[in-house]
């Protein structure tokens, strides 16, 4: 190989190298949540297809059984991105059956090879397979798009944070990487090995960028113009919503959209809970959290306490352990021990 061609094999294999990496370290990784494992599967799945096209560029004559492989993530990627958009759009109930069916999808892809090897069935693989999976992927490609939809209205005209999405980040991502190989005939087919590098390492860049100094600070003002009236006023609504609507279970509520479900404005709503209650928006949020979890582990003895953690509104059970343990002067399974 030429130059060129080394550069081109570096940089088309990184992404299936690092991708492998990162899904290992999501499976690893301390307080990971069920979303975590199946994005280190669909990386996984993703990893196996860029490392079969990257081998099948350069080695045109490589062995079928490995293209099989490829051919067989790729039937599993479009189901995967579903189930793990799925997981991580739900909140508190808890629904097996995407990740059973997917489970059944593979044990059907995998009965498939066994029973016609690529080898003796080119055209079932080399075309039927090769085109319906690509087809499978854009059809999840949709379905995907429409669990995160009502998500994605919440945020939308928000960019930054639009772009700290993690599920955003990652459908996106995957169509990027199916409309690489979707072209390919037109463009090269080792683009798809190259816009997974790219998705991957720019992703990386933006999830793993520190927030805004600004983000943590709290609403400062001046003067504070709400009444005790209306801050009695605004306090009961808030009451009525939070009991009404169990807001604090999202673990992406912020301070402007609790404000526009309030009707009022975020400065106001500041000043409410640094009057009302001497707390910011974080420690209001986090007591109505700690609040339910003490409800759910004495109400679900058998649940875990990272499911508690989700249920309850936590984006991650380390955050929760530091909450409870700072209103309570206790950890969750010392409470749950104690009062059961």
């Amino acid at each position: 190989m030429n130059a060129y061609s080394y550069l081109l094999f570096f940089f088309s294999s990184l992404g299936a190298f690092n991708g492998v990496i990162l899904a290992l370290w999501l499976f690893v990784r301390k307080n990971k949540q069920p979303s975590d494992t199946w994005l280190a599967v669909l990386l996984l799945l993703i990893s196996v297809r860029i490392a079969k096209s990257v081998a099948f560029y350069f080695i045109p004559t490589l062995d079928k059984s490995i293209l099989q492989i490829g051919l067989t993530a790729c039937c599993l990627l479009g189901p995967c991105l579903v189930v793990y958009t799925y997981t991580k759009s739900k909140s508190v109930t808890v629904n097996n059956f995407p990740s059973r069916l997917f489970i059944c999808l593979v044990g059907i892809v995998f009965t498939i090879g066994m029973i016609y090897p690529y080898n003796e069935n080119l055209e079932l693989w080399q075309y039927w397979l090769y085109r319906g999976s690509s087809y499978l992927w854009f059809v999840c490609l949709i379905i995907a798009s429409y669990l995160y939809y009502s998500r994605f209205k919440e945020v939308a005209g928000n960019w930054k944070q639009l772009l700290s999405e993690q599920t955003f980040i990652t459908i996106v991502g995957c169509s990027l990487i199916w409309l690489a190989y979707f072209t390919a005939s037109y463009t090269s087919y080792i683009m798809g090995a190259i816009s997974f590098s790219v998705v991957l390492y720019l992703s990386s860049i933006i999830l793993l960028k520190p927030p805004s100094p600004s983000s943590n600070k709290i609403d400062k003002y001046a003067n504070n113009k709400l009444s005790k009236e209306q801050a009695e006023h605004y306090s009961i609504l808030l009451n009525q919503l939070m009991a009404k609507d169990q807001l604090y279970i999202d673990p992406q509520l912020t301070l402007p959209r609790l404000a526009k479900r309030l009707s009022t404005s975020h400065t106001v709503l500041s000043q409410l809970l640094n009057k009302h209650y001497q707390m910011n928006f974080k420690q209001y949020v986090n007591s109505l959290r700690v609040a339910c979890a003490k409800e759910l582990l004495l109400a679900r003895p058998n649940t875990s306490i990272d499911d508690i953690a989700e249920q309850s509104g936590f984006s991650a059970p380390s955050t929760f352990y530091n909450a409870f343990k700072q209103q309570t002067g206790l950890t969750p399974n010392k409470y749950r021990a104690l009062n059961l």
